[in-house]
């Protein structure tokens, strides 16, 4: 059999699986430009129950926002909580919680003032001191959170209080970056004093009702949420699911509403105009294979390049992601205003197996540990393993579960794949390049990168900025740990009565998880 027929095979497995699950006949309504029209124009009602399935179902789910892995902690996080600024479904960034942000002239200190009449669901006011909890829960030295290393030049100890709604955030070197570093609900979420993850309180449009890690979670629409009409929807139910073919078939008998990020291939598998219809979004989504630069193989340079260069990338889209993607070159962070797209990278055999000849690593072995977290991973573990194969270097693919690979030995894999959602660089770079990273799976600790990011990060003029990203781009292109071989597409896939959601572009499925736009009919 020929390396073409073989992955020939590997596209027909996967539809022939999922053809297996479309009992019935079942069409599929697409067009993400059509939704979103649809979503503007309609008028929204307001009532019922939605269900929504994740996959990927982990006994490791939470509910603490500053704690989140999985794109199911996502979706609950993005409806109990908020942030003070706030990411938007195109990648942009506005004011949340915040009323105004402002740095003094070297940005060193930044007052905040926060919007009046913000509750949290135990019906107490958000007031400043809630957010200088908060800051000092996610840096609390004898016990960090995520987001911890982003805080990195925040001085917690000396915030100060001015009044309920005002407090001014010294830093212990410039911050220029300070609003785009916290625009995530999912890892800088506020939270009210003495916040209990176990019974959790904020300010978002639902409220906690019931949670099960790894089953189910309910929330309620909170009628005391301070922004616009708030929720449309009386109930948000998510179902967290390990086999995509039984998510479907609960989307196909009614017993579900919407399915979060399916898989890819679903949508050419099925006709149009039917019962169910896809939401396509943006690329946004990144799924990396992550090498470890302090161990060998991955500790000399020459074979990190010789991998990057073996990838067919718009092989891998077309097989793997069923075409639901576009080329990545090594670099996260596509939407960044600051992204370099000169940056453009092309298979090369020969000087791949130069490079490896040059490391004494030809005729390689190695194994590449994957799981099922996201869309189209463990497929694209196998492309790469069929194209490997054309530069003589053998990669086994161990597929292991969710839990295993989240469990103890998770960012200790020497070569592997792993999820991310679309956020800015630089504060990219604080959740994984920096040493002590909390998801520094490669292990990354460049002295000269780490020191370009904190010159970045203090200085105030975009233009020269933008040429210190375009510096640390450079790097992460040459010299980094990750192979990014696309920016992925997210279908949802939804029943025909589930309106107000429009195509993002951050990852996030359903719409960068739009709980406050979304509505049945």
């Amino acid at each position: 059999m020929s390396d073409e027929q073989t992955l020939q095979m590997l596209e027909v497995s996967r539809r022939t699986v999922l053809r297996g699950a479309l009992v019935g006949g079942v069409g599929l309504a697409l067009g993400s430009a059509s939704l979103s029209a649809r979503a503007q124009s309609a008028v929204p009602k307001r009532g019922g129950n939605l269900r929504v399935a994740t996959l990927g179902a982990s006994s490791a789910e939470t509910l603490d926002p500053h704690s989140g892995v999985l794109q199911a902690d996502f979706a609950r996080a993005l409806g109990l909580y908020e942030p003070l600024v706030e990411m938007q479904p195109d990648a942009s960034i506005k004011n949340a919680l915040a009323e105004t942000m402002e740095p003094n002239a070297d940005a060193t200190e930044w007052t905040i003032r926060l919007r009046k009449g913000v509750k949290f669901h135990d019906g107490r006011t958000l007031s400043a001191k809630d957010v200088a909890y908060t800051f000092r829960r996610i840096v609390n030295p004898k016990a960090p959170l995520t987001g911890a290393i982003t805080l990195a030049p925040l001085d917690a100890d000396n915030i100060q209080i001015i009044d309920d709604l005002t407090l001014k955030v010294p830093m212990k070197a410039p911050f220029a970056v300070f609003p785009e570093s916290i625009c995530s609900a999912v890892y800088y979420a506020i939270v009210p004093e003495g916040f209990d993850a176990a019974n959790p309180i904020g300010t978002g449009p639902f409220k906690f009702q019931s949670f099960t890690p790894g089953q189910q979670s309910i929330f309620e629409r909170f009628d005391d949420y301070w922004g616009d009409e708030g929720a449309h929807i009386d109930t948000l139910t998510i179902s967290s699911f390990v086999s995509d073919v039984a998510a479907f078939n609960a989307l196909q008998s009614g017993q579900i509403d919407a399915l979060a990020a399916a898989p890819l291939s679903l949508v050419r598998q099925v006709g149009t105009g039917g019962a169910i219809k896809a939401l396509v979004s943006k690329p946004g989504q990144w799924t990396p294979f992550t090498m470890r630069v302090d161990q060998p193989p991955f500790n000399d340079p020459n074979v990190r390049k010789a991998f990057r260069l073996l990838v067919d990338r718009e092989q891998m889209i077309k097989v793997a992601l069923s075409g639901y993607g576009e080329v990545g070159n090594d670099v996260f962070s596509r939407w960044d205003s600051f992204y370099d797209t000169s940056l453009q990278r092309h298979r090369d055999l020969d000087q791949a197996k130069f490079l490896l000849k040059k490391a004494g690593q030809e005729n390689m072995k190695i194994e590449l540990v994957t799981s099922d977290f996201a869309n189209g991973v463990p497929q694209m573990a196998q492309v790469f393993a069929r194209q490997a194969r054309d530069a003589n270097v053998e990669v086994s693919v161990r597929q292991v579960t969710t839990d295993v690979f989240y469990g103890d030995q998770y960012l200790q894999w020497t070569f592997a794949q792993d999820f991310w959602l679309h956020f800015p660089y630089l504060p990219q770079i604080a959740e994984c390049h920096l040493p002590g990273a909390t998801f520094n799976e490669t292990h990354w600790g460049n002295e000269q990168y780490t020191k370009l990011y904190n010159e970045a990060i203090g200085t105030l003029d975009a233009g020269m900025r933008k040429e210190i990203v375009h510096d640390l781009m450079k790097i992460d292109f040459e010299d980094g740990g990750y192979i990014i071989p696309s920016f992925n597409k997210v279908v949802d896939l939804l029943a025909s009565n589930v309106e107000g959601l429009t195509e993002a572009r951050t990852g996030y499925a359903l719409g960068h998880f739009a709980w406050k736009s979304v509505w049945l009919s």
